[in-house]
C-alpha cells in the first residue's frame, strides 16, 4: 500500500514542461492536448538524465529550435534519455544519432524514440570513435569533459555546422571558453538559464 502511494505521489510532482512556446515535454502517463503547431515529446521522467526538466537539457533544446535546419544530420554526444535526438527529428532533421558511454541509457533512449514515433540511432560510444560529420552537434556534458573532448567534437562538424555546448555552470565557463578558443571555434550565441550557461559555436 505504501509503495503505491509513493509512486502516485512521485507522479503527481511531474507536470508538462514548456521548454519554449513551441516545445513541451509530457510525462507519458499524462493526457495532454498540444497547442497548435506545438511539438510534444513524451517521456518517462526519472529513467535517464535528460528528462527535459533540467536547465542544461532545455538550453540545448532552445539551441536546436533556433538553429537546426530542416534536412540537417544531427549528433547528440552524451545522449542520456535521447531527448535531444528525438527533438531534432521532430524539428525536421533528416537523421539523428545519439551516443553515450553509459550502457544503461541506450535502451531507454531507444524506447523513448519508439514512444515518440521517431527513428533515431543510439549507440554505446564516445565522440573520439565517430567518423561521420554532422550539420548539428549537441554535447550536454560536464565542463571538464567538454574541455577534454572539444577537439573530438570539432571533428564531427561539417564546415557549416553548429555545435551546441551545455552542462556548464556559470562559475566553470572559463574552462569551456578556453577549449573553444583552443580549437579555433567561434561563439555565435550564448544562452543562459539560472546558474547555467550554454554556447552555440561554429568553425
Amino acid at each position: 500500500k505504501e509503495n503505491q502511494d509513493w509512486s502516485k505521489k512521485w507522479k503527481e510532482k511531474w507536470t508538462v514542461t514548456h521548454v519554449t512556446d513551441k516545445i513541451a515535454v509530457v510525462p507519458s502517463w499524462l493526457n495532454y492536448t498540444p497547442k497548435e503547431s506545438e511539438i510534444t515529446i513524451t517521456l518517462d521522467p526519472g529513467c535517464a538524465f535528460g528528462t527535459g526538466t533540467h536547465q542544461t537539457t532545455q538550453l540545448c533544446m532552445k539551441a536546436l529550435e533556433k538553429y537546426l535546419q530542416k534536412g540537417d544530420s544531427m549528433a547528440d554526444i552524451g545522449t542520456g534519455s535521447g531527448i535531444l535526438a528525438i527533438l531534432a527529428k521532430k524539428l525536421g532533421a533528416k537523421s539523428a544519432y545519439g551516443c553515450d558511454n553509459d550502457e544503461t541509457v541506450i535502451d531507454v533512449a531507444r524506447e523513448n524514440a519508439i514512444k515518440n514515433n521517431e527513428i533515431c540511432t543510439f549507440e554505446l560510444k564516445t565522440a573520439d570513435k565517430l567518423t561521420e560529420k554532422y550539420d548539428f552537434v549537441c554535447a550536454n556534458i560536464l565542463h571538464n569533459v567538454l574541455f577534454e573532448v572539444m577537439g573530438d567534437l570539432k571533428k564531427l562538424m561539417k564546415d557549416s555546422a553548429k555545435l551546441s555546448l551545455s552542462g556548464i555552470l556559470n562559475e566553470k565557463k572559463d574552462i569551456v571558453l578556453e577549449a573553444i578558443e583552443r580549437e579555433g571555434l567561434k561563439i555565435v550565441d550564448t544562452l543562459t538559464q539560472d546558474q547555467w550557461i550554454s554556447y552555440v559555436v561554429e568553425k
